[in-house]
């Protein structure tokens, strides 16, 4: 992540989080000490594995004072209101879900009218050889590790029903940074 600038592309986009944020995908809680606390009241963080939440809890004290709440859940059907948060984040996590236009479709759900959704994201590429490299070894890349790393992002942001406000692409055009 160092060498590829991803620390910074968190830091942006997770420092633009404000009032009551829902993680989804949350994992080992990589995103936790980019949060301001001056902007953001709490969050709460969920993910499907119990042990990425532990790690997650591990990290509690970055995001002090803002208070945490862990919750094992799957992003698909999150058990929270209608219009429950005023910020959803996703950072890595699309390429994984089984059904991601259901996934945003729900986090979508749950994010206030008048609410953000802030998606970092890696997926297909702009530059046809880029692309096709991708697409060539997307097999044996999901059975290795669960992701689809040839998924057109913004494709499925749509298809969503999600507006995307900005959107910057680096490494080839592969990392998607979207405000929604």
């Amino acid at each position: 992540e160092f060498l590829a600038g991803i620390g910074k592309l968190r830091r942006r986009l997770i420092q633009k989080a404000t009032g009551e944020v829902l993680e989804v995908a949350v994992g080992s809680g990589r995103n936790f000490s980019y949060y301001n606390g001056g902007k953001v009241t709490a969050i709460t963080a969920v993910d499907f594995s119990r042990a990425m939440l532990e790690v997650a809890d591990e990290k509690r004290k970055e995001i002090e004072p803002i208070p945490l709440r862990l919750k094992l859940a799957s992003t698909h059907r999150l058990d929270f209101e209608d219009g429950s948060f005023d910020t959803v984040v996703d950072t890595f996590g699309i390429c994984s879900f089984e059904q991601p236009v259901q996934a945003l479709q729900e986090m979508r759900r749950v994010m206030k009218e008048d609410g953000q959704m802030l998606l970092l994201e890696h997926g297909a590429s702009k530059w046809e050889f880029v692309q096709s490299m991708l697409n060539r070894g997307i097999h044996r890349h999901v059975e290795k590790y669960g992701c689809y790393a040839n998924r057109d992002i913004c494709k499925l942001v749509r298809e969503a029903g999600l507006h995307i406000a900005l959107e910057q692409r680096s490494h080839f055009g592969t990392t998607y940074s979207l405000v929604c």
